[in-house]
């Protein structure tokens, strides 16, 4: 009963962008996506709560969360609202040691080096997505013990 009780709100936080085309792409391509597959997706358009303040529903989701998805483009390396959350991600994930931070790369960009230095989905080329969609919905499910 105690491990219903600690489980995760979401399976999985999207961190992204919202300059387009990352927003759009997000908003109408992904999450549908990841949604449609029955994951419960955290995402700050429908998810964070209105009149709260933004860093703190930035941190209530990277930790109500089962994993954190940051989708990579030039603009969300100039964004420091994702950099914090990816941040905070990688630090819960120390402290339960879990990897629980992981990386979309939708167009091409040069991370930090605690980004680069791990393995992410290359979702940079439009006729690969469903399978790598397919790919972070296996790998979601798989640490929820549903796959």
């Amino acid at each position: 009963m105690d491990d219903l009780a600690d489980a995760p709100e979401y399976d999985v936080f999207v961190s992204y962008s919202h300059r387009d085309p990352d927003l759009t792409w997000v908003r109408q391509e992904l999450v549908p996506r990841l949604r449609a597959a029955g994951l419960r997706v955290c995402l700050d358009s429908d998810s964070f709560r209105l009149g709260a303040p933004i860093v703190m529903e930035m941190g209530r989701a990277v930790e109500g969360s089962r994993y954190t998805l940051a989708v990579l483009t030039p603009e969300y390396l100039e964004s420091g609202f994702t950099e914090l959350e990816s941040v905070l991600a990688e630090h819960l994930g120390l402290e339960q040691r879990h990897q629980n931070l992981l990386i979309a790369m939708r167009r091409l960009a040069r991370p930090r080096l605690g980004i680069r230095a791990r393995l992410w989905l290359d979702m940079t080329s439009d006729p690969e997505i469903e399978t790598q969609i397919d790919r972070l919905v296996a790998t979601i499910r798989a640490s929820a013990g549903t796959g």
